[in-house]
């Protein structure tokens, strides 16, 4: 792991709209007990010197900047003198800001259907991570435990603006019986690959469906229902009716 961290940056102007800048970074490689300093000089968008702790060597870029690198050369020790200076302020800026930079949040993952396949028109699913941090991340595919490389779109990792970034991955696909399609996902925050499988059951869209036609089963049978209580009850009303009327017709009648 190789952190930067921006320990000075020094602006000057000078006439007719030049400008110059130094620039020093402290490269921190695996630890903070393992510290590069790389001290620069540029100017007028040009680099003209540059300095390596590892190397303990200054490097020109221009041929009016080599007498000075020669210059620098010809003093190892005081360069090696200087660059410890600066690499003990760079370990002592490291420990207050490194334990920030350090900080890893893991990703929230979801892996769902977008659209059914119909006739010609293949299936699509989408996998999103969200909430994560830092930014690299990598979202991969998985037929059967087998890379997808073909039909597959992603975007960018999308910043949300609190620090915090997120991140989709589509694919497109004629799904398999019985098949299993994973989202395998990589990020700083888990020591190995996360994977996450498509739910095999129903998809939202066909859920919907589903407990549409459920209810519309259910409304059609309590309407069927009613309708034979109620057939039921007049029936039974018109048959107590009838009775009386029958007996006075037979009175009648003797």
């Amino acid at each position: 792991m190789i952190i930067e961290l921006s320990n000075g940056l020094l602006a000057f102007f000078l006439v007719h709209g030049h400008y110059g800048f130094i620039l020093v970074l402290c490269r921190v490689l695996g630890s903070l007990q393992n510290v590069e300093l790389i001290y620069s000089i540029n100017y007028d968008k040009k680099e003209l010197l540059r300095f390596n702790s590892t190397e303990n060597k200054v490097a020109a870029y221009t041929e009016y900047a080599m007498k000075w690198a020669d210059d620098f050369n010809k003093k190892p020790e005081w360069l090696h003198m200087e660059a410890e200076k600066a690499i003990a302020d760079c370990k002592r800026f490291g420990q207050l800001y490194l334990p920030e930079v350090e900080k890893t949040v893991k990703p929230e993952v979801t892996v769902r259907s977008v659209r059914q396949a119909s006739g010609k028109n293949p299936a699509m699913l989408i996998c999103s991570a969200y909430d994560f941090y830092p930014k690299p991340i990598k979202l991969t595919w998985m037929r059967d435990d087998k890379e997808v490389t073909t039909d597959v779109t992603s975007t960018e990792e999308l910043a949300d603006g609190d620090w915090y970034y997120q991140i989709h991955s589509h694919l497109e696909y004629f799904p398999k019986p019985g098949e299993k399609i994973s989202c395998v996902v990589e990020h700083a925050s888990s020591h190995k690959p996360m994977i996450y499988d498509l739910d095999s059951s129903l998809s939202e869209s066909d859920r919907n469906k589903f407990i549409t036609g459920a209810a519309g089963v259910v409304l059609g049978v309590i309407m069927a229902a009613g309708g034979l209580i109620y057939y039921k009850r007049k029936h039974t009303a018109g048959s107590q009716c009838s009775e009386p009327l029958q007996t006075i017709s037979n009175a009648e009648e003797q």
